[in-house]
């Protein structure tokens, strides 16, 4: 990869209005995804392996598949902290969600 992921080693809270996610990433290469209730609690986690690919400076395509098959497709915008996600899931299809996140560890 030609420029440093800069997510390595970070935790960030993502608020996509529906939902909030915790993400920490082990690697470029590995990352645990935390489900957060309205309260901000976890309650609910997955490790995954993840591709991490850059688009642009500070804007990297990260994909994983999740244990139930579920597809995530993230375009994560580092400048802007931003982060726009596709989600094929077995059971509800395609979803579409944006949001803001911000580095808490």
């Amino acid at each position: 990869m030609s420029e440093k992921f800069p997510a390595v080693g970070h935790r960030y809270l993502v608020n996509f209005v529906k939902f909030r996610v915790e993400l920490d990433f082990q690697s470029e290469t590995s990352m645990t995804y935390y489900n957060l209730n309205a309260a901000g609690e976890r309650v609910g986690q997955e490790t995954v392996a993840i591709s991490v690919d850059p688009i642009r400076d500070g804007l990297f395509l990260v994909t994983w598949t999740e244990s139930d098959k579920t597809t995530v497709v993230h375009l994560e915008d580092y400048r802007r902290m931003r982060i726009v996600t596709n989600i094929t899931d077995p059971k509800d299809g395609l979803t579409r969600f944006e949001g803001t996140m911000t580095q808490i560890g």
